[in-house]
């Protein structure tokens, strides 16, 4: 197997000797070879050397996925040697870069939206935050994509939401209904009292205009969780 990259010419050494070392066995080439792929598509990303993106990407606790790690990093809740102001800039990119890709999904979809791209990019909105984050997707009359905006972010556990700001801004972008969801940062889906309670009242305010809550999504470890197919809505 050839492994060339001009960027990082001994790292390509470096894993063709590994591979010799321990052998060609089916599941020690995969995990060489997506390590080698990872840290070098991440010193890529973040101009970094691949020995530091391989220290980097060792720091990472097993326990946490690398979308909240980065998201950590990015948002300065984690230390790093190598994570100065100029990577944790790229980083920030790189989340905004990949949330403008999934919204463009849905904003090409002149039929609706789909469910699927539209669980995709709460995922890329929301998923590895630290901090609670509650966000709003306003709808036309055909389910088309209007807007989306993040409304307000709280603590590790909780974000307060004003039911006002959420009507007034559905009215604003004219939307006939809205999809809310928020992040849970403890990686659970399963949706507390207080996010059922607040899917009710605000259904009923938005009810007052005219504007129908189409779904509360809850958004954890890289899944979401439906309110409305669990009966909330």
């Amino acid at each position: 197997m050839q492994f060339r990259l001009k960027t990082a010419p001994n790292y390509a050494l470096r894993y063709q000797n590994l591979t010799r070392a321990y052998g060609s066995a089916e599941g020690t080439w995969v995990t060489l070879e997506n390590n080698c792929a990872r840290a070098v598509l991440t010193a890529n990303l973040l101009n970094i050397s691949v020995s530091s993106a391989e220290t980097l990407l060792r720091s990472c606790p097993l326990s946490v996925s690398l979308r909240s790690f980065f998201r950590r990093l990015s948002e300065g809740e984690l230390a790093h040697p190598v994570v100065d102001k100029a990577v944790m800039m790229r980083l920030r990119a790189m989340f905004h870069l990949q949330t403008l890709m999934s919204e463009q999904c849905l904003e090409l979809s002149h039929k609706g939206i789909n469910w699927d791209e539209l669980q995709r990019y709460l995922v890329e909105s929301l998923d590895g935050r630290v901090r609670e984050t509650f966000m709003a997707v306003f709808l036309g009359a055909h389910h088309e994509f209007i807007a989306s905006e993040i409304l307000f972010s709280g603590s590790v556990d909780r974000a307060c939401v004003h039911h006002r700001v959420v009507v007034t801004r559905a009215l604003s972008h004219q939307a006939v209904s809205i999809v809310v969801a928020h992040n849970h940062p403890s990686g659970s889906l399963i949706p507390s009292a207080a996010d059922i309670e607040t899917t009710r009242k605000l259904a009923r305010c938005l009810k007052l205009v005219d504007i129908a809550l189409a779904d509360h999504v809850i958004v954890a470890s890289g899944r979401c969780e439906s309110l409305r197919n669990l009966g909330f809505v």
